[in-house]
């Protein structure tokens, strides 16, 4: 890690009194602060912590490679980073909890620890991560018309804040946020490969230059989901507002077998990736009682789904010249034309408890694209 050049939620000289501001739209001019566009207090303050330590990271790693025969090598390896001093941001007005339930009717500002000003949000440098991967690949030198690589991770990032916005949903206690990393990706593979078509490769010959020359590559990529959170940002701690999202209980086993998940997404099917209700009808996640926060470990738990993409081309290189050529590309995007759930590049699962969507997968993409065109070299 290195030193922050400029924290973009700290520039001190925009907070108030020095640059508070206010833009209204089709205001009165008789009044024109009045209306819901008034700069009115308590006024939101985000800062940095004096004592702002910075980021350090160690890493290690051990490979062991070996050439085979067919001019293929392996290898094998352990990677390893330990990261101290992340950033992440907490409220340091947050409400002790259980302080808006015992005091119903009232401003909560009007309780704040800093009074006159809403949340104070503090940039801080004191969050932990942790990564372990295996990596192996394996790989063919171009040789004979021919080459080949695999690549395969398998890895596991664990921390306690994943990124600079990620905010302590409790000022007052970071014990429970400590679980895979937002960007946790346990699986990925990828393959790649180059095959030239074993008829006329000689393009001194006119047979070459015409009909020899062509090619076939393609790039294969397959990788599991990542993970989200169940907090669907409504206050039961009773803190107020400026602190992150709220994490729900667990009560029950949420994982489904792939043969309870359904993914055909017509309409009326249920498509869940995850269960949302135990065998006697009670919600498998739950609000914590009112006042308090969780004392689980539930953040990130859920992996959502992941993606795989089979790209393809073909290709035709026609050289007139040493200098000048056309080529001819036909590439197939997606070409067995494989459903992503969640979209694009997987995900899209509706983790929000209020929804009437909640543990469905939202939707797919990945289609099949294909695309032609004729390059000019000189």
């Amino acid at each position: 890690m290195t030193r922050l050049g400029v924290s973009d939620s700290v520039f001190l000289g925009g907070n108030p009194p020095l640059q508070p501001m206010v833009s209204i739209s089709n205001g009165n001019v008789d009044s024109p602060g009045g209306g819901g566009g008034s700069n009115a207090f308590p006024f939101n303050v985000t800062t940095q912590d004096p004592i702002f330590k910075n980021p350090t990271a160690w890493t290690w790693n051990l490979t062991l490679e070996r050439e085979l025969p067919f001019k293929t090598t392996v290898e094998v390896g352990y990677v390893g980073r330990r990261g101290l001093r992340g950033q992440r941001e907490r409220n340091i007005n947050q409400l002790q909890p259980g302080t808006i339930q015992a005091n119903p009717g009232i401003n909560p500002d009007f309780l704040r620890p800093y009074k006159g000003f809403g949340p104070i949000r503090v940039t801080n440098n004191d969050a932990n991560s942790i990564y372990h991967g295996l990596q192996v690949g394996v790989n063919r030198r171009f040789s004979g018309g021919f080459s080949y690589g695999v690549a395969y991770t398998l890895g596991k990032s664990s921390d306690d804040g994943s990124a600079q916005r990620d905010i302590i949903p409790n000022a007052f206690d970071r014990s429970t946020l400590w679980g895979p990393s937002d960007y946790d990706n346990r699986h990925t593979m990828v393959l790649n490969y180059i095959y030239e078509l074993p008829w006329h490769r000689d393009q001194s010959t006119l047979a070459g230059k015409v009909i020899g020359g062509w090619q076939i590559t393609g790039v294969a990529q397959f990788q599991t989901g990542t993970p989200v959170t169940i907090a669907p940002g409504t206050d039961f701690a009773g803190v107020g507002s400026g602190s992150g999202p709220q994490i729900y209980n667990v009560n029950g086993d949420f994982k489904l077998s792939r043969s309870e998940q359904k993914f055909s997404l017509v309409s009326g099917d249920q498509n869940f990736w995850f269960r949302t209700k135990n065998t006697d009808g009670s919600n498998v996640f739950t609000a914590p009682a009112a006042g308090t926060f969780t004392t689980q470990r539930n953040r990130n738990i859920i992996y959502q789904p992941g993606f795989q993409n089979w790209n393809a081309g073909i290709f035709k290189t026609y050289k007139f010249t040493e200098t000048q050529s056309i080529q001819f590309r036909f590439e197939a995007f997606n070409w067995i034309n494989h459903p992503n759930l969640g979209g694009e590049n997987g995900g899209g699962v509706e983790r929000s408890p209020t929804s009437g969507n909640f543990g469905k997968v939202s939707g797919k993409g990945g289609e099949r694209r294909l695309q032609f065109s004729l390059r000019y070299s000189f």
